[in-house]
């Protein structure tokens, strides 16, 4: 699951962090000169993994462009896909094998 977070209080080693719906785990990769990060976890989780947006958008190309290039999809693009394209928009300049 993705979510935003806010970093509640840090010791020397481990940040406790409570995300957007209110859910406290503990980021060991946790910044310590920021207020949001984007996190990712499980939902029963206790830990969860920092995820900077733009490495998270340069994935999103990266799977979008296997997508293209293996016609998985055909022309009809879902709902899903371009929503996901929407995100990784300007990651890479050049889309679709052109």
């Amino acid at each position: 699951m993705l979510d935003l977070a806010t970093s509640m209080e840090t010791d020397s080693r481990i940040a406790m962090i409570e995300t957007d719906h209110e859910v406290v785990l503990r980021a060991p990769g946790w910044p310590g000169d920021t207020d949001f990060e984007l996190v990712a976890f499980t939902p029963l989780g206790r830990t969860c993994e920092v995820v900077r947006a733009e490495e998270l958008a340069a994935d999103i190309g990266k799977a979008l462009l296997i997508l293209d290039k293996t016609r998985v999809l055909g022309d009809q693009k879902p709902d899903w896909y371009r929503r996901l394209e929407l995100c990784a928009d300007g990651v890479y300049p050049v889309r679709r094998g052109e």
